[in-house]
């Protein structure tokens, strides 16, 4: 990722590491999501992150009660013991041969026996049973109790939480007035605050009860999977106090989002980072020391790959998967629906967002009779759609990365959201199209049935023992 006009602005105003209150670093904590927005606007789209702020400001009674009913879940907290490796993963997981598996972290937690493994998020309506991970807690409950704090302190300490809003504000103000009159960006400054005061209070909250976590765990390795997020924001900080190393997984495109300035100490970023390859390591500019970026593949990926061998692949020279994303998809479906009009013969496979698939019909034009298989459900592998492709189409999907493992002829919409796979561009490994025609003259030029990538540089091969081999020498037992 390269450096955007808002990084000066960061910089001319000091902002990283130079706005706390009571050790509470805010900024560091809110810049992610600020510089999502950021990019979304250069990009013409509504930014996600203050639909979501909106989203959560409005929740019905009902719905808060039921947040609120999660504090009787289930977290097993009370089960803690000591290990040497502690895992951090999210709450997304996959249904694998009917338990419920955390892609990222479960099968490298096996080569680890003994690990423990928190997921950010409950149990939801599963039983413990279900899920495949081992020794496993939950922060839900912390979560909940978080919220509560906030409210009991904007109740009964009005002085307190307005002495919080008001320092934001005052210190924020200058740099916000800034960034709408001299870049052209709009931010809801009234958001910001509110979400920043929020945390601020979660963080009072949370971090005491987590190191008091991590004390009774006493890991001298914690792994992370969306290490950008708050809690594990929190998390590693509190590591750091405590003398735990910790370590990042790269978990899809997203790592080419990250972008500081050089000599940058930043105590909520790991200490290393495990990419899925060479290609990944080069297009990072995060704040730890070069050597500690590690490649070593994705295990899931490569566990994946192990059903689609070249032999019984069924890629068809004919055949063209478009991958749609939530922000732009209902154009991207226009010309795909463009391309099928230029070139009939073309097998056309137009493959959903997961966020898309509740509101497509309501939002995409021209779905009648128009020639396009449309995958709207996870019934289907993607690798199994991939193996029957030639080519792909699509903007900033991880998915794309996947697909190149497939040799795919991948072609990128010149788009300004195609800003995340600026470096795979430049590579020379995807050209840019406009629109449906000049997409039509590329698949024309094709010399071959597929493209010839080093897909090793991309998904670095014998992951499992790379990262393993990683994790090992973080402990202590061999130099990294």
């Amino acid at each position: 990722m390269k450096k955007r006009p808002f990084h000066d602005w960061e910089k001319k105003y000091g902002l990283i590491n130079g706005r706390s209150i009571d050790g509470f670093q805010y900024w560091n904590y809110m810049r992610r999501d600020i510089f999502k927005s950021f990019d979304d606007e250069y990009a013409g789209v509504e930014p996600l992150f203050y639909r979501q702020m909106e989203k959560t400001a409005n929740l019905s009674f009902l719905e808060k009660l039921k947040k609120g009913l999660r504090l009787f879940a289930p977290s097993y907290m009370k089960e803690l013991k000591k290990c040497d490796v502690m895992f951090v993963c999210h709450s997304r997981r996959v249904d694998i041969h009917g338990k419920l598996v955390s892609i990222y972290t479960d099968y490298v937690a096996d080569m680890f026996p003994g690990s423990v493994t928190l997921q950010r998020g409950g149990p939801g309506n599963e039983k413990r049973d279900r899920f495949y991970t081992k020794d496993l807690i939950f922060n839900e409950k912390l979560n909940v109790e978080a919220s509560i704090y906030k409210y009991l302190i904007k109740i009964f300490s009005p002085k307190k939480y307005r002495r919080i809003y008001e320092t934001i504000y005052r210190e924020m103000e200058e740099p916000f007035r800034e960034i709408r009159e001299d870049y052209g960006l709009h931010p809801d400054f009234r958001l910001f605050v509110d979400r920043t005061v929020s945390l601020y209070f979660f963080y009072r909250y949370k971090k005491p009860r987590y190191k008091k976590m991590l004390k009774k765990i006493s890991p001298k390795v914690i792994v992370e999977v969306i290490a950008q997020s708050f809690d594990a924001f929190i998390i590693t900080e509190a590591a750091k106090e405590l003398d735990i190393e910790t370590v990042k997984l790269q978990h899809g495109a997203g790592t080419l989002e990250l972008w500081y300035p050089e000599n940058t100490c930043f105590p909520q970023f790991p200490d290393w980072y495990l990419t899925f390859g060479e290609f990944w390591k080069k297009g990072t500019h995060v704040p730890i020391p070069y050597d500690h970026i590690i490649p070593v593949g994705f295990t899931y990926h490569d566990i994946e790959m192990r059903d689609y061998p070249v032999e019984k692949r069924k890629q068809d020279k004919d055949t063209i998967i478009f991958l749609s994303g939530s922000k732009y998809g209902s154009d991207f479906f226009r010309l795909a629906s463009e391309l099928k009009r230029l070139r009939p013969a073309l097998h056309v496979i137009y493959k959903l967002h997961p966020r898309e698939y509740p509101v497509y019909k309501e939002k995409y034009e021209g779905l009648n009779d128009c020639g396009i298989e449309i995958i709207d459900n996870n019934d289907i592998p993607l690798y199994e759609l991939f193996s029957r492709c030639s080519m792909q189409a699509g903007v900033e999907s991880t998915a794309i990365y996947e697909g190149m493992s497939f040799a795919l002829h991948t072609y990128i919409w010149d788009i300004p959201k195609a800003v995340m796979t600026e470096d795979l561009i430049e590579t020379g490994y995807t050209p840019l199209f406009k629109d449906a025609a000049s997409l039509a003259a590329l698949i024309d030029g094709r010399k071959d049935l597929l493209a010839d990538y080093d897909i090793g540089e991309i998904w670095k091969e014998n992951s499992m023992e790379n990262t393993v081999n990683s994790i090992k020498a973080i402990l202590g037992h061999k130099h990294p």
